[in-house]
C-alpha cells in the first residue's frame, strides 16, 4: 500500500465522519429549539388594540397584505403578549376563527401548548407542556372531537396513562363529545 492511496481514503472517511457528527448536532439542537409565536411584534399589517399601562402591547391584530405590501381589512392572526413582551398567545384567523398553527406559551417564552385549527376548531395534534418542558398529555382531535389514543404523563415526564377516545369515553373533558358523556 503506498501513501498515495491511503491519504485520500483517509481523508475522505474522516470528512464523512466530521460531517455526520456535524449533522447529527444540528439535528439534534434543532428538536430542543422552541418553536417561535406565529406572529411577532415585528410582523407587518399589524394593529395594537390593547396595550398594558406602560403602553406595552398586550393585543396585536394582523392582517392580510394586498399586493402592494399594505394592509387590508382582512384579519389573518392575533397575538397576546405578557407586559415583559413575551408571547402569550398567538395563531392564525379566517374569517375570526382560529385557523391554522397555535401555540400559548409560559412568560420566559417556552411552549406551553402547541396545537392545530380548523375553522375554530381543533383539528390534528394538541400537546400541553408543564413549565419545566415535560408533556402533561398529548392527544388528537378530528374536527373538534377528541378521538386516536391520548396520553397522559406525570411531573417528571413519564406516562401516566392512555386513553383511547372512542364514542363512550372521556379523553380530553372539553370536546363535545366528552363533556355530553361527563354530563350524561
Amino acid at each position: 500500500m503506498n501513501m498515495k492511496t491511503v491519504f485520500p481514503q483517509f481523508f475522505t472517511h474522516t470528512f464523512i465522519s466530521i460531517f455526520l457528527i456535524i449533522t447529527l448536532l444540528v439535528s439534534f439542537s434543532a428538536c430542543n429549539k422552541k418553536p417561535k409565536p406565529v406572529f411577532d411584534l415585528a410582523s407587518k399589517g399589524s394593529e395594537v388594540v390593547a396595550s398594558y399601562n406602560d403602553s406595552t402591547p398586550q393585543v396585536v391584530y394582523y392582517y392580510k397584505l394586498d399586493k402592494n405590501g399594505k394592509p387590508t381589512q382582512e384579519k389573518v392572526g392575533v397575538a397576546e403578549f405578557y407586559q415583559n413582551k413575551q408571547p402569550y398567545i398567538s395563531g392564525g384567523l379566517k374569517n375570526n376563527k382560529r385557523e391554522g398553527r397555535w401555540n400559548a406559551f409560559f412568560p420566559d417564552g417556552s411552549v406551553q401548548t402547541e396545537a392545530f385549527y380548523i375553522d375554530g376548531e381543533p383539528d390534528g395534534d394538541y400537546i400541553v407542556y408543564r413549565e419545566n418542558g415535560n408533556m402533561i398529555y398529548k392527544g388528537h382531535f378530528n374536527h373538534g372531537i377528541c378521538d386516536g389514543t391520548w396520553y397522559f404523563y406525570y411531573p417528571n415526564g413519564s406516562e401516566e396513562r392512555k386513553i383511547v377516545a372512542d364514542e363512550n369515553t372521556i379523553a380530553c373533558e372539553s370536546c363535545p363529545k366528552c363533556r355530553k358523556l361527563k354530563y350524561n
